[in-house]
């Protein structure tokens, strides 16, 4: 049964709405840890904060328990050279002063980030800067920007449960911000304190817990508050005897104290700063306060006008014969045109603009009569003033000779007629001026011309003026809205008056007339609020721009105290008052208002009362203007008004905007961080804390202003008058549902109809009754509002449809929530149409309230008493209407009374009005559960009855969650339950399951994840988890420990091709998005963090999410189609499946959430795995403690890098099948590694995922140290060594390696990086130098020198020819026929070099290389004997280094042309194989390390007389050591070119470099300045000499290091095109085709290489200057910081990886791969050399 009850006989018991039960998260969430809560705010480049982060607002502080702010300075950054914090956030033991600032070092360890913290005990308002030196100029620099911190005041309320014995609580609790519910109220309309008490008893009964009084002062003539006579005495209207002012002061501190104990109150006051009442008796005795003629001569010419304009008002009858009244605009401009023609022109205004010429030329004349001056003693000497215009010279003239005494005189300007007659004397010599009156005529035109602009300013004001004063006349007295004053006379001028005079009397005789005119304080349209429109260069009284409030005097603070000391004592003395009185304070008119003042009065008042609430009424046009004055003042809350809104629409979007965030959001900003979790009390079970201590981080993104959203204020109109009455409950219940503070004013429950004058309404409120108005209404929705608040109901969802609006606000963890639906009534003529059937999917409700307002007489001008049904009319109400009295002509913004104002005799009474009520059911909509699908799932469904559900209704739900837990119905297909019926049971069902299986039951960690989802870019990178178990989501940790690298690729990574090879499937498509990176969780995470960061729950990805099961679903069938081959994915598969089968039964507005909350658990615990597979060598950079460095993760996304590229397709391997032996030792790797496709390293995804592309000699080998070796995967090493030693051949590693099927060896470097690897592998891996004794099968069979059992015993030329022979893979009788140990195959390629390498490529012709000339398939590689053993090779018509861009457009004439043939001595070749022969030198042999396998001492080579001949190592390495240098340095002086080879120095075009190559065919070349010779400072730096390198290397890093990679070739040389495009079909040669791809684009590898080489010989090799250390530390930084972003921001990089190359300045190359081996593995190594150098714990190896 349902039915409504009328409000006059039902009075719903609002204390049980205040005591409902908060919906209680699952059990264990009371034992939730209690956590050390940081607050991080990373600062940008210089310090500042950037963007939003210049205003930070954070939460209020518990004094047993404070919070900490972490500030960051990312190494890197400029600030990052010793940085230091300045702040006035006070040291502890020590009080705020805002000019006193303490410092701080930031700190790091190594190189980590920069950090310092402060601990938040205290609230306020506070200002920081960074210093630090500036690693460019040397000096100490200051952050551009100064940030700012607003730490919210705590707010206490006496605690109502302590009524309870049962509940144990503490004595007050905490009201956050958004739970202030705040009523505005005018004492004058109050009765005395000591009939206060039923008021307040009646306010609290509504829900009301802030009261904000109008100012209780002493008021000045017109009555107003706002217009205040003495600031420091209360006035005796309150009291109701006479009393002294420390006893009215104590009288209203025990009443507000007994408010805020037994009503639950707190109260707060406006404070008024800008102005004084103009009757104010201290200003006759300090006039000074006041902008007057003395302290402000520029107002003269306004006091003038001003004067004439009052004498105007007197004299327009009698005078100028014009009638005093005015009805029309005909009326009006009869009195404007004698306004225009008669009264300005009199004033002569004019003269205040001008210079007077008569008497200028008068002057002049009198000192050229006298004695002149010759013209050598002139100034002017110099110059012909005669080539200039008249107005070159008046130009000149008024620079050097206009003296302006600034003192608000007529003839103010004046010339100095000494500087005149000199310039006079020199124009006359240039003009052959003799005559003196020739003279006196060109200084009068002069004086004319200086006086022409200065007339047309005067016009331009005079024009100005005459249209102000049409438009505020014609305001004053015919317009509609308009106090239409009625007859014009002095008493009641023409326009507003600006001054006020003081009187002649005792205490002012002594006093200068022009010290008794006082300017009036006003306002201005659209005023820029950062101007004093009272200051010396301000005109807006003269030109009559301010709307003056004539019963206000404005005050003069000048800049600082000394500027008016009695004025600043007094407005001191007067805030503390207030601030000791009131729990807050409101600054009146707080936009004009000047900055320096506030803030040092708000600094007194804070100093008695710290925990001081603030907030104003801001009108800058500007949110950027409104932080400013927030983030200056620590305003706590910007009031917002309802009232303001022209229709439903724009109501619904100021809700939107004034708090909240989207439900379904990921994340949320610090303010809305859970205040229990920071221990504060707040009578909520929803967060709590225990004695476990734990640390979260909360990343701090910056803030917007806080709303204090009012449903009406005290200076707006009423919804009677601006819309309907009835629109006054769901005006309030719309505002009420706002997550942010909400307010009114006193009347507005009662429907008081207008806006009520504060200067002539001379009422008396009455106590509220219960059933007035709204109130019941109001009531429930104010509880709830504050229940809401303090819970952390911080989500809402609003709908605007028709003249509904309906607003949701859920918790972001229980989703308990409350959905209202209101119809407002913004007209009395509304449209049929309601809104949609609402559907809460999984979701119950019930009624809290249910109500319609109907105003009766609602079009009445005339107040009517009060009448309700049942009720006897009330005698005391009657009408007792007046004459409308003569108003004022001292007005406030909103004293100007509205058109038809009465007074009334009597009380302040509402309209007549009915509030059908009820707080148990409804018929204004009606909500039914009904079965969908057939897993049990549910919906409510609320439909609007369009008949009962009337304007001015509203209908409060309160909404639950299913399978929360609790005791709910299950409803059955077509089954429909009475929503207040329910009587079925139910198990704990999908969320309290869902939340159960993510580890929310047991901590806060729902709220832990949503602050890990909001870490900003580089924080992104830390893990989410650490090896306490405890911490993790059950069964996650035992889902992903057994892992291997293999499963972790194919659980995170996995492009499309890549799964497209593998299973025939691919990446997931999301509309309106595109095509994830992976198929992986690493392509969902990429999509979600940047939507997670920045809640854009509008995105595609979550739109999808929403629309269906779809992405879920491809999650879990893709890993189970990979079981078979990855059979231990099956607990995580089991794992992910469990949790994502029921995050596919939430509503869609939860369903994105606890998706990314699954999906995201995961991937951090594949990271987790991934990072610390081996325990004995955790990868991560522990580089700073327990604090989290983006070093670290950076170090950590790169290397995560390997698990992204090393995986298995089934398209390719390491080796064919038929590979007789094992690539892993039993013990380090898969045991099955043979029985299934070998993995294999991609030398980038997603152009080389599969098939022959796949594998790369040079790229894996250049990335084997730092994919494999440093993090510890050692097996994938030793596979790959193993795979690629196996096809040796013609002493050459192939290239492309193709599984060993059909590799191509076309590279001339590829050979030394494996055999660099090989060498690094013993040095690093377990298996040390034994693995140069491990056997490997020989896919082709060698020459008769190299075969075993007789190893080097064949001479050379005894080949059987059959050796290097290309054979099928599968031919058993050769292919893996022969073994040959590593050594042998490192001993072989040495000495096949030695030798010399010259073979024709198998196959060679279009099929192998459509692209290549004939003479292109001719590879050599060999030792050059006759220069000193530098190994040389190639040819002009093929690219054997990694520079190998092979020209291929026809139309461009490049064909076969290689764009970088780099043939001769590469740099890099000759640095490697010099690394080589150390390593054999002096490990291998030298120390004996490997002697047991490498028996040999050198290479054999053939003379040339043709004989057999002995190299050592030994030799071969001094060779190269002695001449390297010789060949390659290029010297800075060309007189030491002799000393060098430099054979052509013509083609020198930079020194102080290193060649590129030796002896090419193409001999410029040589000298062109590339990237490649770092390569070999990094692999041989010996080779090298230190002062040399040094030089080198700063050539380097000022013309070559781009933001991301390094370009290849010098921009100033003739050949540089930085721009990579592979499309390009033109015909410029050096583009086509992306001919240019080594000719300027930028490669991330090499920049690798350039840092590790600059870091060496900086601060390692001999004669580094150590002073200068710091600064190479931080110079690698800062160039990595770039990369930290790419890579750890999914925007840039959806790969997670570090790209391939960039084109020019980094810009976007679509040809290249977004994810390159080399380029992760350089900056593995490069973070490495880092640690090593700071001498930190490093990485793996």
């Amino acid at each position: 049964m349902r039915f409504e009850v009328q409000q006059s006989w039902f009075v719903p018991d609002i204390r049980r709405v205040a005591q409902l039960p908060t919906p209680r998260f699952p059990q264990a969430l009371e034992i939730s840890c209690k956590m050390t809560v940081i607050f991080t705010l990373r600062l940008g480049d210089d310090g500042s904060p950037e963007e939003r982060k210049k205003y930070v607002r954070l939460p209020p502080p518990v004094d047993s328990q404070p919070y900490v702010l972490r500030l960051i300075i990312t190494a890197g950054c400029v600030a990052s050279r010793k940085p230091t914090l300045h702040t006035n956030y006070p040291a502890a033991g020590s009080t705020f002063e805002r000019s006193k600032f303490q410092s701080v070092d930031f700190h790091n360890e190594g190189l980590a980030d920069f950090t310092v913290e402060i601990t938040i005990r205290i609230p306020g308002v506070f200002e920081y800067y960074v210093e630090y030196d500036n690693w460019q100029t040397g000096q100490r620099t200051r952050s551009k920007t100064p940030g700012a911190l607003v730490v919210d005041p705590r707010l206490y309320l006496p605690n109502t449960a302590l009524n309870d014995p049962k509940i144990k609580s503490p004595e007050k609790i905490l009201l956050p911000l958004d739970g202030i519910s705040i009523l505005t109220v005018i004492p004058k309309w109050m009765p005395t304190l000591s009939h206060w008490p039923p008021y307040f008893s009646a306010f609290a009964e509504t829900g009301y817990n802030m009261v904000h009084f109008a100012p209780m002062n002493a008021r000045g003539t017109s009555n107003s508050p706002y217009s205040i006579y003495d600031q420091l005495s209360i006035s005796d209207d309150w009291f109701d005897t006479k009393l002294t002012e420390k006893e009215k002061e104590e009288s209203l501190r025990n009443t507000l104290g007994k408010i805020r104990k037994e009503n639950g109150i707190l109260s707060v006051t406006d404070i008024v700063w800008n102005h004084t009442a103009c009757n104010s008796s201290w200003l006759q005795e300090h006039p000074e306060a006041g902008y007057n003629l003395k302290t402000s001569p520029h107002l003269r010419p306004a006091y003038e006008l001003e004067e004439a304009l009052l004498q105007f008002s007197d004299d327009l009858v009698q005078k100028y014969g014009k009638p005093a009244a005015i009805h029309t605009e005909e009326d009006l401009q009869r009195v404007l045109d004698v306004v225009k023609s008669k009264v300005i022109p009199r004033v002569k205004l004019w003269e205040f603009y001008i210079v007077d010429a008569q008497l200028a030329v008068a002057e002049l004349r009198k000192v050229l009569s006298s004695q002149g001056r010759s013209p050598d003693q002139n100034r002017y000497s110099s110059r012909n003033l005669g080539i200039l215009s008249l107005q070159g010279q008046a130009q000149l003239l008024s620079h050097d000779c206009l003296v302006d005494a600034k003192d608000g005189s007529r003839y103010a300007k004046t010339i100095d007629s000494e500087l005149a007659a000199e310039f006079i004397h020199k124009l006359a010599v240039d003009l052959h001026l003799e005559d003196l009156e020739a003279q006196i005529s060109r200084y009068e035109a002069i004086l004319n011309e200086i006086n022409l602009p200065l007339y047309q300013e005067h016009d331009a004001d005079v024009a100005a003026i005459i249209e102000n004063i049409t438009n505020r006349a014609r305001y004053l007295r015919i317009d509609p809205h308009g106090p239409k004053l009625g007859a014009i006379s002095r008493e009641k001028p023409l326009v507003d008056t600006y001054f006020t005079r003081l009187p002649r009397n005792e205490l002012t005789r002594s006093r200068h007339v022009d010290e008794l005119v006082l300017a009036n304080n006003g306002w201005i349209w659209n005023a820029d609020p950062l101007v004093n429109f009272a200051a010396a260069d301000s005109k807006s009284y003269l030109r009559r721009e301010v709307i003056a409030w004539s019963d206000c005097v404005k005050l003069r603070y000048g800049d600082k105290p000394e500027d008016n000391p009695w004025l600043w004592e007094h407005q001191i003395a007067y805030t503390q008052k207030m601030a000791r009185l009131f729990d807050g304070l409101r600054i009146d008119n707080c936009h004009s208002t000047p900055l320096h003042v506030a803030s040092a009065l708000l600094d007194a008042g804070r100093r008695v009362n710290p925990d001081l609430y603030v907030f104003a009424e801001l009108f800058t046009g500007s949110e950027e203007k409104d932080i400013m004055f927030v983030s200056k003042l620590g305003i706590n809350s910007l009031i917002r008004e309802a009232m303001n809104a022209w229709d439903p629409h724009e109501l619904s979007r100021l809700v939107h905007r004034y708090g909240g965030q989207p439900v379904g959001s990921l994340t949320f900003p610090p303010e809305n961080f859970p205040l229990d979790i920071l221990g504060h009390d707040l009578n909520s079970n929803v967060f709590s804390s225990s004695a476990e201590e734990e640390e979260i981080l909360v990343d701090v993104k910056g803030s917007v202003p806080h709303a204090l959203f009012m449903d009406c204020t005290h200076d707006n109109e009423t919804p009677h008058q601006k819309r309907t009455a009835a629109d006054t409950l769901p005006n309030a219940a719309i505002v009420a549902m706002s997550s942010c503070a909400v307010g009114s004013v006193m009347g507005y429950d009662e429907i008081v109809p207008e806006l009520l004058n504060l200067v002539t309404e001379s009422r008396k409120y009455r106590v509220p009754d219960f059933n007035d108005g709204i109130l019941p209404a109001k009531s429930v929705l104010y509880n709830v509002h504050l229940k809401m608040a303090r819970e952390g109901y911080s989500e809402i969802h609003v709908h605007q449809e028709h003249d509904f609006i309906s607003i949701h606000r859920l918790h972001p963890i229980t989703h308990e929530g409350y959905l209202l639906i209101a119809r407002t009534a913004f007209h009395h003529h509304h449209s049929e149409d309601v809104h949609s059937p609402i559907f809460l999917r999984n979701q119950v409700v019930h009624v809290m309230e249910s109500g319609t307002l109907t105003v009766h007489g609602a079009t009445s001008d005339v107040h009517t008493p009060t009448h309700w049904e049942n009720e006897p009319h009330d005698p005391g109400n009657a009408d007792g209407l007046l004459p409308l009295q003569s108003p004022t002509a001292m007005y406030h913004t909103f004293d100007i009374p509205a058109p038809g104002f009465r007074q009334v005799v009597g009380t302040i009474s509402g309209l007549p009005s009915t509030l059908t009520f009820s707080t148990t059911v409804t018929t204004k909509s009606y909500a039914r559960e009904e079965a969908i699908g057939a897993d049990g799932d549910m919906q409510t469904v609320i439909t609007v009855d369009k008949d009962t559900f009337r304007p001015g209704s509203i209908v409060l739900y309160r909404t639950s969650v299913v399978g929360n837990g609790k005791d709910e119905p299950r409803v059955t297909e077509g089954m429909t339950i009475s929503v207040s019926s329910r009587t079925l049971s139910l198990s704990p069902g999908v969320f309290a399951s869902l939340w159960s299986m993510l580890g929310m039951d047991r901590t806060n960690e729902g709220i832990e994840v949503m602050v890990k989802l909001g870490w900003d870019v580089l924080g992104s990178g830390h893990l989410w988890y650490g090896d306490k178990k405890t911490k993790w989501p059950p069964g996650l940790w035992e889902a992903v420990e057994g892992l291997d690298m293999l499963d972790i690729n194919v659980a995170l990574y996995r492009s499309a091709a890549e799964e497209e090879d593998t299973t025939g499937d691919s990446v997931y498509d999301v509309p309106g998005y595109g095509r994830l990176s992976y198929c992986g969780l690493q392509g969902f995470v990429s999509a979600l963090q940047p939507v997670a960061r920045n809640n854009d729950l509008g995105h595609p990805v979550f739109g999808n999410l929403r629309s269906g099961p779809w992405m879920a679903d491809y999650i879990v069938a893709r890993l189970k189609r990979h079981l078979q081959m990855y059979p231990t994915l099956k607990a995580l598969q089991i794992w992910l499946s469990d949790r994502l089968a029921l995050v596919k039964k939430l509503s869609p507005s939860f369903s994105p959430k606890y998706f990314t909350f699954v999906v995201c658990s995961a991937y951090q615990a594949l990271r987790y795995r991934a990072l610390t597979m081996d325990a004995s060598r955790l990868q991560m950079c522990q580089v700073a403690g327990n604090r989290k460095s983006s070093l670290e993760a950076f170090n950590n996304a790169c290397s995560m890098m390997t698990f992204q590229l090393y995986g298995r397709v089934l398209s390719t391997g390491l080796v064919p099948p038929q590979y007789p032996l094992g690539l892993v030792a039993p013990d380090t790797g898969p045991p099955d590694a043979q029985k299934k496709k070998n993995p294999s390293l991609a030398a980038g995804l997603p152009h080389f995922a599969t098939q022959y592309m796949r594998c790369w000699g040079r790229d894996i080998f250049i990335s084997l140290r730092g994919m494999f070796l440093r993090p510890g995967h050692y097996h994938a090493a030793r596979a790959h060594l193993i795979a690629f030693g196996s096809t040796l051949r013609h002493g050459l590693i192939p290239n492309l390696l193709d599984q060993g099927i059909m590799p191509r060896y076309n590279a001339r470097d590829a050979a030394w990086w494996w055999l660099y690897s090989v060498a690094e592998y013993c040095r690093l891996s377990p298996e040390g130098y034994a693995f140069l004794g491990v056997e490997v099968a020989r896919r082709f069979t060698p020459r008769r020198r190299y075969r075993n059992p007789d190893y080097l015993a064949v001479a050379d030329e005894d080949d059987d020819g059959q050796g290097d022979t290309y054979c099928p893979y599968d031919d058993p009788s050769r292919a893996f026929v022969h073994r040959s140990t590593i050594a042998q195959l490192c001993h072989e390629l040495l000495e096949r070099h030695a030798r010399g390498i010259k073979f024709r490529e198998w196959n060679a012709g279009a099929n192998l290389d459509h692209a290549m000339r004939s003479e292109g398939f001719d590879v050599e590689a060999r030792v050059d004997w006759q220069m000193d053993g530098l190994v040389v090779g190639g040819n002009r018509w093929n690219c054997g280094t990694w520079m190998d861009k092979m020209g291929d457009s026809e139309k461009a004439g490049t064909k076969g042309v290689p764009a970088t043939p780099r043939d001769g001595a590469a740099v890099e070749i000759c640095g490697l194989a010099k690394a080589a022969l150390k390593w054999v030198v002096e490990d291998v042999l030298g120390k004996g390390l490997g002697k047991k396998w490498w028996t040999w001492e050198g290479v054999l080579i053939t003379d040339g007389n043709g004989h057999d001949k002995l190299v050592t190592y030994q030799v071969w390495n001094t060779l190269l050591q002695s001449s390297f240098e010789r060949h390659f340095y290029v010297p800075t002086d060309p007189n030491q070119d002799p000393e060098y080879n430099i054979d052509k120095p013509n083609l020198v075009h930079r020194r102080g470099i290193y060649r590129d190559t030796v002896g090419s065919m193409r001999d410029f070349m040589g000298f062109q300045l590339r990237p490649n010779f770092c390569i070999a400072m990094v692999v041989a730096p010996e080779l090298f000499n230190p002062d040399h390198a040094r030089q080198a290397l700063d050539v380097v890093k000022e013309q070559l290091v781009g933001p991301l990679g390094i370009k290849t070739l010098d921009p100033r040389d003739w050949a540089y095109r930085g721009v990579y495009d592979n499309a390009n079909d033109g015909t410029d040669a050096t583009v086509a085709h992306g001919f240019n791809y080594h000719q300027g684009p930028e490669w991330v590898y090499p920049l690798g290489f350039f840092l590790r080489a600059y870091l060496y010989f900086h601060t390692k090799a001999p004669g580094h200057d150590p002073s200068k250390v710091d600064s190479v530390y931080a110079y690698i930084q800062r160039v990595l910081l770039r990369h930290k972003h790419h890579i750890l921001d999914s925007t840039q990089s959806p790969y997670a990886g570090l790209p391939e190359l960039t084109n020019e300045n980094g810009g976007f190359c679509g040809g290249s791969c977004p994810t390159q081996a080399w380029s992760g593995a350089v900056m593995i190594e490069l973070v490495a050399d880092l640690l090593a150098a700071a001498k930190l714990p490093a990485v793996a190896g």
